[in-house]
């Protein structure tokens, strides 16, 4: 025994040692896994890296061709501003490549979401600006046009043609402001000032007013024309103090700084990787060695058990043949016990049902002694009031000896032997045979209220459900110490019959109600009660397939539910004991 010890706490030991083997297996995994996701996300950041780098070089190619653009935006006002708008869509979808998408910059850091805000405000205001830029310079072409329809229309005036230098002073004006509309300059400026005075000058000399209105008409579109090539050239200048530039500029530095260390990372975790790729390969070594051992070592004790085992077949085979045979003696003691337990109950229930069988008896009895002695006082002559009486008295005694007949079929029907039978059986009618038996028990001080419903019939032993209601009933009747009131409830609830029974008695505790289906258990004085009635009906009511449950609190009174399935059984409807078992008020 000592060395069957010894060897179950070997083999306890390796399980241990097995389990704990097999969660740092588990972790080791873990953590490579870990390292290996660390490790080959690299790759994914590199092309995103590569398209995040390329879209940061669009927006600064865009950036710079919109600045191209504005600047040259005077040089090409034949060909309207379409380069411009162009210029513009590719600068506000590089823009919202940057901000948004799969590889946007949005979300990676702290210090990249801050330039990256910066950078969006300040395209915003470019945008802006752009918009009113575009709007002076369609303005600027109109003037320019107006410049050109007004000039030629002068030149064809005949007094301008006499005039050489009339003639000459409008050509170098249109000439002038034509430049100063291109690029403003303050000589320029100045010059055209000297020039309008000069044809100014000459207006006097003009033959009608229409062409002196012609020069009063050029001179104010190249006054008009000088004011919006200067507000034009204010927008350059705001345009040029916008930093775009710098806040991408500034932009792709965090972002690049970001990168550099998500890749330091990386090359961290690598190197992690390697070593402890080395030190796993390592410790699996010395895991092969001492499992090498520890098989050695289990060979041994698969010896040593085998030996045990042999020893202990005989040893079980020894107590299994003591444990048959414990198991016969209690089988035969506790068939004893119920046996004197229902020796004892059936001695109180028949005093009981004497008492109920004696009453009719006795009034048919006097019922018969006074029909004969009125036969022989008469001597043979009677008359019609005593054939009434006679009649009378008969009726009273055939229904006595219906009484005594009904209770002898209940007896009957309740004390047949069915343990093995299933039958079909109306719940109802049992519990009023049930009823009949205890009659005695339930004194004039008890009511007993029926609430029953149409049943259908149920499969099951039909004796032993007569002794669940009867041990029930009589339960009740003993809680309420002669007086109070039984009500008994029958209904159907979804597959199953419901029998509740519920008195108007003094009640039970929470600890009474969580041992009162034990076997032994019962709260009456000594030899009042033995404690197996309500266990054998917890017995039966299991063994029928069904269930009991009990609601009580102490002086309000017991509600005992017992629920069946109307299909029958699932399991035999044998009780425990091969005797009839009638127990009363053990509760």
């Amino acid at each position: 025994m000592v060395q069957m010890g010894v060897s179950r706490r070997t083999a306890r030991g390796f399980s241990v040692q097995r389990l704990i083997a097999l969660l740092a297996i588990a972790l080791a995994l873990g953590v490579i896994s870990f390292l290996l996701w660390k490790t080959l996300r690299n790759p994914l950041e590199t092309g995103l890296h590569i398209i995040r780098l390329e879209q940061l070089d669009t927006a600064a190619k865009a950036d710079a061709e919109l600045n191209q653009q504005i600047a040259r935006g005077r040089l090409s006002l034949d060909s309207g501003p379409q380069e411009l708008e162009l210029s513009r869509d590719r600068f506000t979808v590089a823009q919202e490549a940057v901000s948004s998408g799969q590889a946007s910059l949005a979300g990676l850091a702290q210090p990249i979401d801050t330039a990256l805000t910066h950078y969006n405000t300040v395209a915003q205001s470019k945008l802006s600006l752009l918009n009113d830029y575009s709007a002076k310079l369609a303005r600027l072409a109109q003037h320019f046009t107006v410049l050109r329809v007004a000039g030629i229309s002068l030149l064809s005036a005949p007094s301008v043609n006499a005039s050489e230098e009339l003639r000459k002073n409008v050509m170098s004006i249109l000439r002038e402001a034509t430049a100063y509309g291109i690029q403003s300059s303050p000589t320029n400026g100045g010059y055209i000032d000297e020039l309008g005075q000069e044809i100014v000058a000459a207006e006097e000399g003009l033959a009608n007013d229409a062409e002196r209105g012609a020069v009063r008409h050029l001179l104010s579109t190249v006054d008009s024309l000088r004011s919006a090539a200067d507000q034009l050239q204010v927008l350059t200048e705001e345009f040029d103090a916008v930093p775009s530039g710098p806040a991408l500029y500034d932009l792709r530095t965090a972002y690049e700084k970001h990168f550099y260390n998500l890749q330091s990372t990386a090359r961290s975790y690598r190197q992690t990787l390697a070593v402890y790729a080395v030190a796993l390969l390592l410790a699996f070594g010395v895991i092969a060695v001492r499992l090498r051992s520890s098989f050695s070592t289990l060979d041994s004790l698969n010896s040593e058990l085998q030996n045990a085992n042999v020893n202990l077949e005989q040893i079980v085979d020894k107590r299994t043949q003591a444990l048959s045979k414990a198991l016969d003696d209690l089988k035969m003691q506790q068939g004893q016990l119920i046996q004197s337990e229902k020796m004892a109950s059936l001695g109180q229930m028949v005093a009981g049902v004497a008492h109920e069988i004696n009453t009719p008896l006795g009034y048919a009895s006097s019922n018969v002694e006074i029909v004969r002695e009125t036969m022989q006082a008469m001597d043979g002559e009677v008359d019609a009031e005593s054939i009434l009486e006679f009649d009378t008295l008969l009726a009273d005694t055939e229904y006595g000896l219906k009484q005594i007949a009904e209770l002898v079929m209940s007896l009957k029907d309740f004390s047949r032997v069915d343990r093995s039978q299933s039958q079909l059986f109306d719940l109802n009618e049992g519990i009023e045979t049930a009823l009949k038996i205890c009659n005695s028990q339930l004194k004039d001080g008890v009511k007993v209220t029926r609430m029953f419903a149409d049943l259908p019939e149920i499969s099951c032993a039909p004796s032993q459900l007569n002794q669940v209601f009867l041990n029930l009933i009589t339960n009740a009747a003993q809680a309420m110490d002669g007086k109070g009131q039984i009500c008994i409830r029958t209904s159907v609830v979804d597959d199953n019959v419901e029998v509740a029974i519920s008195d108007s008695g003094s009640g039970m505790d929470e600890e009474t109600r969580a041992h009162i289906f034990e076997p032994f258990f019962t709260t009456k004085p000594v030899g009042k009660g033995t404690g197996l009635g309500l266990s054998i009906v917890f017995r039966i009511i299991e063994d029928h397939g069904g269930t009991i449950r009990v609601e009580s609190e102490l002086g309000k009174g017991t509600e005992f539910f017992v629920r069946l399935p109307i299909v029958g059984a699932s399991k035999s409807a044998d009780v425990i004991s091969e005797q009839d078992v009638v127990v009363l008020g053990d509760a």
